[in-house]
């Protein structure tokens, strides 16, 4: 502070709580300048969010209409190498089930953190999971496959957006639901409130397998039935692989010359790796005459 008058400048510093004033403390507060003189103020800065801003600070000067006005411009003191995670790369082998893993997002800072996660080119409509699917065997998609009319969402994080405390961190679980077989290379993007967008990254490296399953038998012989009359036979799918499988019975459009009409209490559901599942299936000739058609 400079008092370019002929006379003595009481000041006082006029405290402020608007914006981030609050992280900002002067030493001294209040003195008397003399004419002419010189008085050298020390700023502490401590800051308690993220981010650029700019405030402004006053000093009142006894008979002056106007205080002295002091702005101040300044970045918080958090930087990109402050916010990581503790893993660099993130693998995932999936195989058109949900599939998760864990990563940690650290704040070694001394302020809160407040962050929203995304991902690199991931879509916007939701992509449909094997579970959701399994639960009804009526679905076009077990004959036409999985229509979509946007380009899927095919990864979620839990949680997406949140604060992180100082020097504390959040355990993130990051899901990959694959529609389509294919391999993935994405980058997790962090977003800083107040501060920047894509502050830090985390590699997601995944491929999407659908596994090979084998039926037997591959015909199922009812010999002689009486017409309308329910009959049951069932056959195996055989998962030999190290991944989980999907499987359904193709629905049945039953009109009025349908010869044979076919059902299954387990028309679709999963085959856990190296397992067999058993699948009855139920017939009634509508018909007289020798019969065949496709249940898979």
């Amino acid at each position: 502070l400079i008092n370019q008058a002929a006379i003595d400048a009481p000041f006082t510093y006029i405290p402020t709580t608007a914006n981030v004033g609050y992280c900002f403390n002067f030493a001294p507060e209040e003195g008397v300048l003399a004419p002419g003189g010189i008085q050298t103020i020390q700023i502490s800065f401590n800051a308690s969010i993220a981010g650029r801003f700019e405030e402004e600070f006053q000093f009142n000067v006894a008979g002056s209409p106007t205080p002295a006005i002091l702005t101040i411009k300044t970045v918080a003191a958090v930087f990109r190498e402050c916010l990581g995670f503790h893993v660099s790369k993130l693998c995932n082998d999936c195989v058109g089930f949900p599939y998760s893993k864990t990563c940690r997002l650290t704040n070694p800072s001394q302020a809160p953190l407040r962050f929203k996660l995304r991902v690199s080119d991931d879509g916007t409509q939701p992509a449909v999971s094997s579970f959701d699917q399994i639960r009804n065997d009526s679905d076009p998609s077990w004959t036409d496959g999985i229509h979509l009319y946007m380009e899927p969402r095919e990864f979620t994080m839990n949680p997406r957006q949140g604060i992180i405390p100082p020097q504390g961190h959040q355990d993130i679980e990051v899901t990959l639901c694959s529609n389509t077989v294919r391999e993935f290379y994405r980058r997790m993007l962090v977003d800083l409130e107040g501060f920047g967008s894509g502050v830090a990254s985390l590699t997601i490296a995944a491929r999407c397998l659908v596994p090979e399953l084998r039926v037997y038998p591959h015909v199922l012989l009812y010999d002689e039935c009486r017409l309308k009359v329910p009959y049951e036979r069932k056959f195996l799918v055989v998962n030999d692989t190290d991944l989980p499988g999907c499987y359904g019975l193709v629905p049945q459009k039953r009109m009025k010359d349908t010869p044979v009409f076919y059902s299954s209490p387990q028309p679709c559901g999963i085959v856990q790796p190296h397992s067999i599942a058993e699948i009855p299936v139920v017939i009634e000739a509508q018909t007289l005459g020798k019969h065949h058609t496709s249940v898979l």
